[in-house]
């Protein structure tokens, strides 16, 4: 009878978490359509930086944070010219041409982006590219669990106030608590275990609202603050923290029945 009892709860239980995690599948719509201007489209989320220069996003995404940790804490450094402290030495290619360029939209994959006028880019039209990045080790050991962490968009002298974006869609979001109990968001790429020096590729996705100035006859892309992290601590999706709810729920009932 307590066994019968403790599958009825079970089912109940099980029925109940298949709607949440169907709700938490289907998660809000997409914020913003990039691109079908003559060439391909898709659905980007982007999260702003809270400002120009400054440290974390404005929010931890529609889906909250993946990663958590709170000071003191160890960061790796990382660098595009390999010298002595650098951790990570860092590689960068922009995948050309863009997805979508209101500034130049004939060098872009849809250069039909505002009738093929130039223009401002801005949060309803954005430019969008991908870049295909590299980072080597160089600590001398193995680091477990690497993610890269990106903090900021440094306000380099001459380079204008432009807003920038991380897509939720590409980026995992980190939650940092500092020293002072002040909870920034931080854009992060999982990059797995890394032997010493080895080298890991992947891609990173820039959105910008604002003009991109122009260097040497190229538009310069704004520079991330950037830093690495290892082990942080996962937060476990909302289907996830459910069913554990759940379970934990189902063998507490279990027990009384």
């Amino acid at each position: 009878m307590k066994d019968s009892c403790a599958l009825r709860q079970a089912a109940r239980g099980i029925a109940a978490l298949g709607m949440l995690l169907a709700l938490s599948v289907a998660g809000p719509a997409k914020a913003l359509m990039v691109g079908g201007a003559g060439g391909p489209a898709f659905q980007v989320d982007p999260i702003y930086f809270t400002a120009f220069g400054q440290f974390g996003l404005s929010s931890a995404g529609s889906g909250g944070p993946n990663y958590a940790v709170t000071a003191p804490q160890t960061f790796l450094s990382i660098s595009t010219t390999a010298s002595p402290g650098v951790d990570l030495l860092l590689g960068q290619t922009l995948l050309e041409p863009v997805y979508q360029h209101p500034q130049d939209p004939a060098n872009s994959q849809n250069p039909n982006t505002n009738g093929g006028v130039p223009t401002t880019p801005t949060k309803p039209v954005p430019f969008v590219a991908d870049s295909s990045w590299v980072v080597q080790n160089l600590t001398g050991r193995t680091l477990d669990d690497l993610v890269l962490l990106f903090t900021r968009i440094i306000d380099d002298p001459g380079y204008p106030a432009v807003d920038v974006a991380l897509d939720d869609n590409v980026y995992d979001v980190l939650q940092y608590t500092n020293a002072s109990n002040v909870t920034r968001y931080y854009g992060a790429i999982a990059l797995g275990d890394l032997a010493p020096g080895a080298s890991v590729n992947f891609g990173v996705r820039y959105i910008v609202s604002g003009s991109l100035p122009i260097m040497n006859g190229k538009y310069q892309m704004p520079r991330f603050g950037l830093a690495g992290i290892e082990s942080p601590h996962v937060v476990p999706e909302p289907g996830t923290a459910l069913l554990l709810a759940l379970g934990l729920a189902a063998i507490a009932r279990r027990g009384r029945v």
